[in-house]
């Protein structure tokens, strides 16, 4: 079928070009600005990708050869493989804003300018200015798979040199970064605010401002809810003042009730405004069912209920990529040939359908089809071939799942250019656990398959589990809660020497949520919390179970993200804070931690930070990137613990009340000229870096630092680094 001969296929290609381009562009101008960022470097490979896949497909050559060119530089830059600089930056730009001429163009040659612009990205030279072509006949482009400069080493940045460990400089905020605002209420830049999220993107108004106003607005909400709970404190230390003072109380609750009312009105009519129905995405599913139908020689019947229901326009635009590799997979490897349906007793006719819906701010989102479903055996025979799994022994349909989701292994043969390289159930659960949201599968071989996606509703705030382990506050977003109850109301057994409970119509292993989340686990458990995994439920135990709260969630910064484990900080208002985890992460590291894959004894880091909400975050990253934590609120604290003994390095802030990090980094050194230290800092200047250098500092970070997951990989090097240091003084 010949792609430009069909108008609505047509319109249905430069709709999706027009979504998608202008994300390669803001990509671009960013790397040339030096503002580029991890999720946005990410962002654009998978941008690429999909431009890629599907004007191949449809027959777009031209311009499916610029998008693999352009996914395989932006997939160098995000392997740090490739530098992001605005040279690059520039290629980049010029390539991304010719595409979309490029449509109405002869598929396979696309136009002259792209061309151009394509054969100077690939020679690495100054790409043409906007509408103006280096040659008149442009020469023919030869592709490569291998992104530019692939075998060049790494950049190691220079270190400056003092007596004693190598001072590592780190500044997230130098160059062209802008440095973080001490308004946005993201502790000095550990966490991002939610409208960093929109990419500029309007609705209407400015979604970017539009976000900040929501986020704003949450968080005064959130702290008016803390504020009443004092209330009741002042009564009771009322009791034997003046009737005066429980009268006062009365008024300031009510005062805090009108407000918390005006608060919860603004903050609805805000997010209505950036709320799209769902039909923004599904509008464009019949071509793309019939298009296949035809390119697979299948025969579709497309369903799709409830597609006019409201939700976060950023929502959207994160599952449309997952949402449609999942119609894709459907089709090419779910529906049956019509010959093949008939002779197994069905309709000649495959049946695919998209059901939503939303309940207590979550939307469900399902994708099923009456196809062939899974084939286990299959899998398992597969996952064999590919070294992922021993030949001999039993495996479970649970690990199978985990296979599948993680790797996104596949059964077919064959991959097409629209289906990609096979991966795609490891690709809807990668960005589903992005948006913290959960995937569920459910097939049966002969039947079908289902994939039901659940995500939240809204960017802004969203529901969440609020649990107590290990001395510290967790959160579980709402929809991957599968249960939780007293842990003496529990059907507890003892099997092969492990804690099990009667749990639906099976039994679950009970694991400890603190040793999952990687610390020590000593309190003792009250509560058990069911929660949904890829490869199934898993049965934690917490110290409490605190409720159900509506929380504003921040992601994590780049210097301490890096763990799936950890997708964020939950604002609970009041200063407080909660760690909000995967569930499916969490449930991984419980599978290992109840095996005994985990280490009895990981390395001890000191976290010291004046901000109780710095150091939970530290310290919970630190805990899920492998190390064992300890946390102090002043110097003083911090050099009564170091002189215990027992830590084996020291992350610390720079601006602290009474004695600062520098005071504690020189009491440090006065015992220890080894034990490495890491400085972080959101308001220090070139000079107070250079006083950091002189006390003994072995490496420093501004807390905006855009390097993803930096803090963990730095001190696994210095602690590495002083073993050998130590062993090599032994001999």
């Amino acid at each position: 079928m010949d792609w430009n001969q069909d108008d609505e296929l047509q319109a249905i290609f430069r709709t999706e070009m027009e979504e998608r381009v202008p994300r390669l562009i803001d990509g671009a101008r960013a790397m040339i600005d030096g503002t580029l960022t991890a999720e946005l470097t990410e962002l654009c490979a998978r941008e690429a990708h999909t431009i890629k896949g599907t004007a191949k497909v449809m027959g777009f050559e031209a311009i499916g050869n610029a998008g693999g060119r352009l996914e395989s530089d932006w997939k160098a830059v995000q392997d740090h493989t490739v530098d992001a600089s605005a040279q690059l930056g520039r290629q980049f730009l010029a390539v991304s804003e010719r595409l979309l001429g490029a449509v109405d163009a002869d598929p396979a040659q696309g136009t002259a300018e792209l061309s151009e612009a394509l054969g100077a990205l690939i020679r690495g030279e100054d790409p043409p200015p906007p509408g103006q072509s280096l040659t008149a006949v442009p020469e023919p482009i030869v592709l490569e798979e291998a992104p530019i400069d692939a075998e060049a080493p790494p950049v190691t940045p220079e270190v400056p040199e003092r007596d004693g460990p190598g001072l590592i400089v780190i500044d997230g905020a130098k160059g062209d970064t802008p440095p973080p605002d001490p308004n946005v209420g993201n502790l000095g830049g550990l966490l991002s605010s939610t409208e960093t999220f929109s990419s500029g993107e309007t609705t209407g108004v400015d979604t970017a401002k539009l976000y900040r106003l929501i986020n704003r607005v949450a968080e005064l909400r959130l702290d008016a809810e803390a504020l009443s709970g004092t209330v009741e404190a002042l009564r009771l230390a009322a009791t034997s003042s003046p009737r005066e003072v429980a009268s006062l109380a009365t008024r300031w609750e009510t005062a805090i009730h009108d407000i918390h009312s005006a608060v919860s009105e603004i903050q609805q009519q805000a997010v209505t405004l950036v709320a799209v129905p769902l039909s923004t995405v599904t509008s464009t599913v019949p071509g793309l069912v019939r298009f296949l139908a035809k390119k697979t020689g299948r025969e579709v019947r497309l369903e799709i209920v409830d597609d006019d229901i409201e939700v976060d326009l950023q929502i959207l635009e994160n599952l449309a990529d997952a949402f449609r590799s999942l119609i894709v997979n459907s089709i090419e490897h779910g529906i049956e040939n019509p010959e093949d349906r008939i002779a197994a007793g069905k309709p000649a006719v495959g049946t695919i359908s998209i059901r939503a819906g939303i309940d207590d701010g979550r939307l469900s989102l399902s994708i099923g089809d009456d196809g062939m479903g899974l084939d286990w055996a299959a899998l398992r025979q597969t996952a064999v071939l590919n070294g992922l799994l021993p030949a001999d022994g039993e495996v479970s349909e649970e690990q199978l799942r985990v296979l599948l989701f993680e790797t996104g292994i596949s059964t077919s043969p064959t991959h097409s250019e629209l289906s990609g390289n096979g991966q795609g159930f490891g690709n809807v659960a990668r960005l589903i656990r992005d948006m913290r949201g959960s995937v569920r599968l459910e097939t049966e071989s002969g039947v079908g398959t289902t994939v039901t996606i659940t995500v939240p509703a809204f960017q802004s705030l969203q529901r969440a589990l609020i649990v107590e382990a290990a001395g510290r506050r967790w959160g579980l977003a709402e929809p991957a809660v599968l249960d939780r109850f007293s842990i003496l109301d529990a059907d507890r057994f003892t099997v092969a020497g492990s804690q099990e409970i009667s749990w639906g119509d099976g039994m679950l292993p009970i694991g400890s949520f603190a040793a999952a989340a990687g610390l020590s686990d000593s309190e003792p458990h009250r509560d058990v919390v069911v929660v949904a995994t890829q490869a199934g439920p898993a049965a934690l135990a917490v110290t409490s179970v605190m409720g159900v709260r509506e929380v504003a969630t921040k992601s994590l910064g780049p210097l301490v993200s890096g763990t799936h484990l950890i997708t964020g900080a939950a604002l609970l208002g009041g200063g407080e804070l909660a760690l909000m985890l995967d569930a499916n992460a969490l449930g991984e590291a419980n599978r290992e931690s109840r095996a005994g894959l985990v280490p009895d004894q990981l390395p001890r880091v000191l976290v010291v930070d004046d901000s109780p909400g710095v150091r939970q975050i530290v310290a919970g990253a630190l805990a899920a990137g492998g190390f064992d934590t300890a946390v102090a609120g002043s110097a003083e604290e911090a050099l009564e613990i170091v002189a215990a003994g027992g830590v084996d390095g020291i992350v610390v802030d720079y601006s602290m009340p009474g004695s600062d990090g520098i005071a504690l980094v020189e009491g440090v050194r006065a015992r220890s000229a080894t034990l490495p230290i890491v400085m972080m800092s959101a308001v220090a200047g070139r000079s107070d870096q250079d006083r950091a250098r002189a006390a003994g500092v072995d490496a420093y970070f501004d807390k905006s630092d855009f390097r993803e997951g930096a803090l963990v990989s730095t001190l696994h090097s210095l602690l590495e680094a002083a073993d050998k240091g130590r062993e090599a003084n032994a001999r």
